[in-house]
């Protein structure tokens, strides 16, 4: 699929990459941004299996020891996005917005709230009740969790960001600790509905919400 330009914001669709193929693109385009060799863009990936820790994540959260999610053909990576473990895979719909946040009028936290929001809504469309928590950040389905949310703010410039479950497999979820909350489960699109977008359907809905959040606060 070609990037698209919605003004001034870039959608860059770069398929399903390991996560460090995906992490150097973050870096590159974050370059840009912060330069302003490039627009505010939104990344959109799936990952090969592997699970990402935050930069202060504690491995206690594994269930497995690090050979044993290699022998399962799942990377281990630590990141410098905050948070706990989780896990990616096909059929999960991964959004890397690289944004500065001034141009938005964002702060770190209004910017969580923004992500938080726009995948409410987004759910809401395809007839899912979903609701942040107090407490954990990200987007839940009563007390499962069906997006995680991590950013880091570098150089006042927006890195990492969500992961909704929309079609994946969720076994490999029950290996961690999601997000080290141990009395929570995880769910999906899949989980909750009978006829299942496909991931295409899914960000076209997502990126339509977020880019016009996005806009309209830089247009204020």
């Amino acid at each position: 699929m070609p990037d698209q330009r919605l003004d001034y914001l870039r959608i860059l669709y770069v398929g399903t990459l390991d996560y460090e193929q995906a992490l150097r693109v973050q870096e590159l385009t974050h370059q840009a941004v912060t330069t302003s060799q490039a627009p505010p863009t939104i990344i959109v990936v799936q990952h090969h299996p592997v699970l990402t820790l935050g930069k202060h994540a504690d491995h206690k959260f594994l269930k497995l020891a690090l050979s044993a999610f290699k022998d399962l053909g799942v990377d281990v990576v630590q990141t410098d996005r905050g948070g706990e473990v989780t896990a990616h895979m096909p059929g999960q719909l991964v959004l890397y917005p690289i944004i500065r946040l001034a141009t938005f009028k964002l702060t770190p936290r209004s910017w969580v709230e923004v992500l938080e929001q726009s995948v409410i809504e987004a759910l809401a469309q395809f007839g899912i009740s979903a609701a942040t928590d107090p407490i954990n950040p990200g987007v839940w389905v009563k007390n499962q969790k069906i997006c995680a949310i991590g950013i880091r703010i570098k150089d006042r410039t927006s890195v990492h960001g969500i992961a909704l479950n929309v079609s994946n497999n969720l076994e490999l979820f029950d290996k961690i600790v999601p997000c080290g909350i141990p009395d929570r489960g995880v769910t999906s699109m899949a989980n909750c509905l009978e006829k299942v977008p496909t991931l295409a359907e899914t960000a076209s809905v997502l990126l339509d919400i977020l880019s016009g959040m996005l806009l309209s606060r830089a247009r204020v």
